[in-house]
């Protein structure tokens, strides 16, 4: 293997795995920061769910009720929404507490 080969060679793989470890994320801007709850809610714990990324327009919908599932509560309060790209990978993630509604 000659000089030039072996410095392309590593290039390549250091690029390739730049882009393996790489991660970019996200954030929904359009979910307003505070809301009026005029309800008797009991907060409990933080849930998080991810699905793959799709361009569907209930994305959000999906991945909340994707949190909900097998759960006993029954809103997700300040529901922060991510879309990861991680590699050639891609996907929807929400962060936010469950609660119960009394």
């Amino acid at each position: 293997m000659t000089k030039i080969s072996k410095i392309l060679y590593l290039f390549f793989l250091i690029m390739f795995l730049l882009l393996i470890g790489c991660s970019t994320t996200s954030t929904g801007r359009d979910v307003p920061m505070s809301m009026q709850i005029t309800a008797d809610i009991e907060a409990g714990e933080i849930l998080t769910a991810e699905l793959p990324y799709s361009n569907d327009p209930d994305w959000k919908e999906q991945l909340i009720a994707e949190a909900l599932k097998d759960k006993n509560y029954d809103v997700l309060l300040a529901p922060r929404y991510q879309i990861i790209q991680k590699g050639l990978s891609k996907k929807m993630r929400v962060v936010g507490r469950g609660a119960r509604l009394k």
